[in-house]
């Protein structure tokens, strides 16, 4: 079952971590395994004689129903509070908590105030318009906040004078008033869309909800992605005009501010620009969530003027396979294996014509071919070794090598000993020493993690990466890099995500991705393959031969599994049969998809 850094999740229950997001699971399991509903609690105005903590407790309530406004909760406020009062959908998340601690009165007659203290333990903070963070060290643990409160002269009712800007709420609110969606930003060679998690209240009404995914695509949530690793095509001081809109499915948007032409764009530079902002719009407005407005094209507005992209006949309406950009899916037919004898080969599918490539000889246990196909790197006893596909391979630098994975720039990425390194070009003729460059991983809050990290594998956008982290845990990160140092290096470090998948009394033995936004992991004991979404969600528990050693999968294509002598199974789909491939004895290293 999986579960969030050290947490586990128990078969029909809820368990929220303490160091991740919230996953949906079922609370109640009835007849049939029908998941019941969560038993919300209703939302209900102050009642005439309630004290000051019963006020705050009403209103910590009230304001986790993001419905209608949340307008009882605003009965709850002074008429200058209520103003004031614009939370968005950020929001402190309690582990344990918040609960009134204590409440302290002053004053007297009409000048009466009170100030009561909640506590609790904090889970994770979501900013902005639902970007999803764990607190640092320093700020994990307790945490009290205090609310003030005046007695009104009217009715000498207790009132707030003072509400924070963001939701207070318990981890169960949240998970059943939250669900997962999509943003999507560019790599920052504007040339692939990534998707980037945000949490969503489900019950906004779909104007907010719109509003707030093109807010946060103008001003990006400071998560894992931003530091770097994504960029934002919108220009700065770009600006919304009115709300957007649905009709009949499509979702109209007028943009204003900076959007507009510069004076030094040439047109087609404009309408490249324009092509990526209109890219990032219909992926994420039509892109992921169990629920939420049906979009399915987009309508695209500059200071109220209709903009029509490209090869569009001037039609503004445009649907999402007319998006000159999307998320890499790293979908290849062709796979690569070394057979007993030592020469390299490849397959357009498993049932396809095999070619031999070139002969690179024997004992090597890990092959990995670069996503175009043009790179070869193998290991053999602990040692990397580097070159073109069908040319010699050259030992390059390091030691004590254990997984290795290529990334759309054609550099190298591995683990070696408890390090992860990255080569940079390192299929570059003119660098032939490839000296292995270290990789700092970091929380978000710049907290160093030292592993042991045993596997890794790069997502086919080149920017996030999925590790293994002392074979109990598949940890997500983004590559942030910048030129630095001496000629042909990098400086490199991975910032962690706060999503991570962990499986209870399970070692993880193989990572790889199979898409934009899944992976598929092999564990022992069993063994157990599994596909985990990357931005959230239930896993998928796939069917297992015994004595698997590896696995590579492609999106829409066979899972190729690698088995005890050299033999490998492969299975048509998810939930198909394993297949022998070619016999027992053909290979002497499993296979692999590009990258």
């Amino acid at each position: 079952m999986l579960g969030l850094f050290l947490a586990g999740v128990l078969a029909g229950c809820v368990s929220v971590p303490s160091g991740g997001p919230v996953y949906s699971y079922a609370i109640t399991q009835g007849p049939g395994g029908q998941s019941q509903p969560y038993p919300q609690a209703i939302a209900q105005p102050p009642g005439n004689d309630w004290l000051p903590g019963d006020i705050v407790r009403g209103f910590l309530t009230a304001s986790a129903s993001l419905g209608a406004r949340q307008e009882i909760a605003r009965e709850y406020l002074t008429p200058s509070a209520n103003h004031s009062w614009k939370p968005g959908w950020s929001a402190v998340v309690y582990g344990t908590g918040p609960t009134v601690e204590s409440a302290v009165y002053a004053g007297t007659g009409s000048k009466e105030t009170a100030t009561v203290t909640i506590g609790g333990l904090v889970q994770a903070i979501l900013s902005g318009n639902g970007g999803y963070a764990v607190p640092s060290n320093s700020a994990a643990g307790g945490q009290s906040l205090t609310f003030t409160l005046e007695k009104e002269k009217s009715n000498g009712q207790w009132r707030i004078t003072k509400a924070p800007q963001y939701l207070l709420l318990t981890s169960y609110q949240f998970q059943y008033d939250y669900q997962l969606r999509n943003l999507y930003f560019f790599d920052p060679t504007l040339s692939y869309l990534v998707p980037d998690p945000v949490y969503v209240p489900l019950q906004a009404p779909a104007v907010d909800l719109m509003d707030g995914l093109v807010s946060d695509l103008i001003h990006p949530p400071g998560d894992w992605l931003s530091r770097g690793a994504t960029v934002s095509a919108f220009p700065k001081k770009t600006t919304t005009i009115g709300d957007v809109t649905l009709n009949g499915g499509t979702a109209a948007i007028n943009l204003g501010g900076s959007i507009a032409k510069a004076p030094n764009e040439t047109e087609m530079q404009w309408v490249s620009a324009m092509q990526r902002v209109s890219a990032q719009l219909l992926w994420t407005l039509t892109g992921s969530g169990e629920s939420g407005p049906a979009v399915q094209s987009v309508q695209l507005s500059v200071n109220g003027k209709p903009w029509s992209p490209l090869d569009s006949d001037q039609n503004p309406v445009q649907q999402l396979h007319q998006s000159t950009y999307s998320p890499p899916t790293g979908a290849s037919s062709v796979f690569y294996y070394v057979d007993s004898t030592g020469n390299l080969l490849s397959s357009d599918g498993p049932q396809g014509k095999r070619v031999k490539v070139h002969r690179i000889g024997t004992g090597y246990s890990q092959i990995a071919v670069s996503p175009d196909q043009q790179y070869l790197a193998a290991l053999r006893n602990g040692s990397l070794y580097i070159g073109r596909v069908g040319g010699p391979l050259a030992k390059r630098g390091g030691s004590d090598y254990t997984s290795m994975s290529w990334d759309p720039s054609d550099n190298l990425w591995a683990t070696s000993g408890d390090q992860i390194v990255m080569l940079h070009g390192a299929a570059d003729p003119d660098q032939p020493q490839g000296k292995p460059v270290p990789v700092d991983v970091v929380s978000l809050d710049g907290t160093p993690n030292i592993g042991p990290f045993t596997a890794l594998r790069v997502a086919p956008d080149g920017v996030r990466v999925a590790i293994i982290v002392g074979g109990t845990a598949v940890n997500f990160g983004a590559i942030v890099s910048a030129a630095g140092g001496r000629p042909g290096q990098a400086i490199v470090e991975i910032v962690l995500s706060p999503f991570s998948v962990s499986a209870s009394g399970a070692t993880f033995t193989a990572v790889t991705w199979y898409g934009a936004d899944n992976v598929i992991t092999l564990g022992d004991p069993g063994p157990q393959l599994t596909e985990y979404p990357v931005d959230g969600g239930s896993s998928t528990s796939i069917p297992a031969q015994p004595r698997m050693s590896s696995i590579t999968a492609s999106p829409g294509k066979p899972l190729i599994a690698g088995m005890p002598g050299g033999a490998m199974v492969w299975n048509a789909s998810l939930s198909g049969t394993w297949t022998v491939l070619g016999g027992t004895g053909v290979s002497a290293v499993s296979a692999v998809y590009p990258g």
